[in-house]
């Protein structure tokens, strides 16, 4: 990314419910494991992970929620 430019994270928060320390948990756990349909184990990883990349390498600007919804906004600084 170049100097000012922006990046978004949108999150459907319905799907991507778990951070990672629930997450953790629930990966060390194999009776919990099954039990999770895969797309909310998937869909929380990889929110996080892109949240965790972003926070690292660029500058927060801001957190809007709308019910189901949140948008990280970031700058490259």
């Amino acid at each position: 990314m170049k100097k000012g430019e922006k990046l978004f994270i949108i999150d459907l928060t319905s799907v991507s419910f778990f951070n990672s320390d629930r997450l953790k948990n629930i990966s060390n756990n194999e009776n919990e494991y099954n039990k999770i349909p895969f797309l909310y184990l998937i869909s929380s990883y990889l929110k996080n992970s892109a949240i965790s990349i972003a926070y690292d390498r660029l500058k927060f600007i801001d957190k809007k929620s709308n019910y189901d919804w949140d948008i990280y906004s970031f700058v490259k600084d």
